[in-house]
C-alpha cells in the first residue's frame, strides 16, 4: 500500500510538474509574440524617415477626395485607429468578435494591426503586418500556439494590398505617400500601385457620383487554401463616412474573397476612434 502511495505520489509531482514547465513555455512563447509586435511598431515608425522619392503625382479625382476628407500634406507620419469587428476564418464558420489596434504609415507603405478575440472559449491574438517591404502573418491561441499565418512573397504581396486598401481611410497618406503610382482608368476609377521587396501590388478604388471612394477591387491577392496559395480577386465596401476630427472618412467596411460560387464576405468591421498623433505605440 505504501508502495501504491508513493508511486502516486510521484505521479502527481511529475504531472504538476510537467504543467508548470508548459505554463512557463506557453508564457515565454506568448512574451515572444507581443516583444515581436512591438518590435514591428518601432520598426515602422523608424521606416517613415526613409521617405526619399518626390511626392506623388495624383490624379484630380483622387486629390480632390484626399482634400474633401481632411487630408494635409506634411502631416504626422504614423496614424493610430482602433476597429471594431467580426472576422469570419471559413465559410460557414461563426464570425469572432474582434477589437483591433492599427498603426499605419503616411510617407512609406507600412502597417501593423494586432486584434484580440476569443475562438472556442480560448484567447486569440493576431498581428498583420507590412514593414520594410515585407509582410508578416501570425494568428494565436493563448498567444503562444499559432494557428494561422507565414511570410514571404505572397505575404508581401497580399499585406501590401491590404495597406493599400486602407488608403481611403487615411487622406494624409493619399497626399504624402512616397514611391507608389497613381492611374485614371475612367471617370470613376482609379488604380494604386505600390512595390514591396518581392514584387508589385495593384488595387482599384471606385468613386461614387458625389467623389467619394465606395468600392474596392485586386486581381490577384494571395489567399492561403488547405496548405496551398491561391491568388484570387479582392473585394472591398466602404461606407457610413463619419467625422473624426478634421478627417471625414468611412467609418465602416467590408471585405471578401470573390470565389467561383460568389463572393464571401470574411470581414466586417468600423473605426471607433482615430488619432493622427498617434505614432507612439
Amino acid at each position: 500500500m505504501e508502495r501504491i502511495v508513493w508511486l502516486l505520489a510521484g505521479f502527481v509531482a511529475a504531472t504538476v510538474l510537467i504543467a508548470l514547465i508548459g505554463l512557463v513555455a506557453v508564457r515565454s512563447t506568448a512574451r515572444g509574440f507581443a516583444k515581436r509586435t512591438d518590435g514591428l511598431k518601432q520598426l515602422l515608425i523608424a521606416s517613415q524617415s526613409q521617405a526619399n522619392d518626390a511626392a506623388p503625382v495624383l490624379p484630380d479625382i483622387v486629390r480632390s477626395y484626399a482634400v474633401k476628407a481632411g487630408g494635409r500634406e506634411g502631416a504626422s507620419t504614423v496614424f493610430h485607429a482602433r476597429h471594431r469587428a467580426t472576422l469570419q476564418t471559413a465559410k460557414g464558420a461563426r464570425p469572432i468578435d474582434i477589437e483591433a489596434d492599427q498603426w499605419t504609415g503616411i510617407l512609406v507603405p507600412g502597417i501593423v494591426w494586432t486584434a484580440r478575440g476569443r475562438m472556442s472559449g480560448l484567447p486569440v491574438s493576431v498581428f498583420d503586418a507590412f514593414v520594410e517591404g515585407h509582410g508578416e502573418l501570425s494568428a494565436r491561441v493563448l498567444g503562444a500556439f499559432q494557428v494561422a499565418g507565414g511570410s514571404g512573397a505572397d505575404y508581401d504581396k497580399g499585406e501590401l494590398m491590404r495597406y493599400l486598401s486602407e488608403l481611403p481611410v487615411y487622406p494624409d497618406a493619399i497626399l504624402n505617400l512616397r514611391g507608389v503610382d497613381w492611374r485614371q482608368i475612367d471617370d470613376a476609377t482609379v488604380s494604386v500601385t505600390a512595390r514591396s521587396a518581392t514584387g508589385e501590388a495593384t488595387v482599384r478604388f471606385y468613386f461614387d457620383p458625389s467623389g467619394d471612394i465606395v468600392r474596392m477591387e485586386a486581381d490577384d491577392r494571395p489567399m492561403e487554401t488547405r496548405g496551398t496559395t491561391v491568388h484570387i480577386p479582392w473585394h472591398g465596401v466602404y461606407s457610413r463616412y463619419a467625422q473624426f476630427g478634421r478627417h471625414r472618412i468611412p467609418s465602416y467596411g467590408e471585405v471578401g474573397w470573390v470565389l467561383p460560387d460568389g463572393l464571401f464576405v470574411y470581414w466586417r468591421g468600423e473605426v471607433i476612434s482615430y488619432d493622427p498623433g498617434g505614432g507612439e505605440p
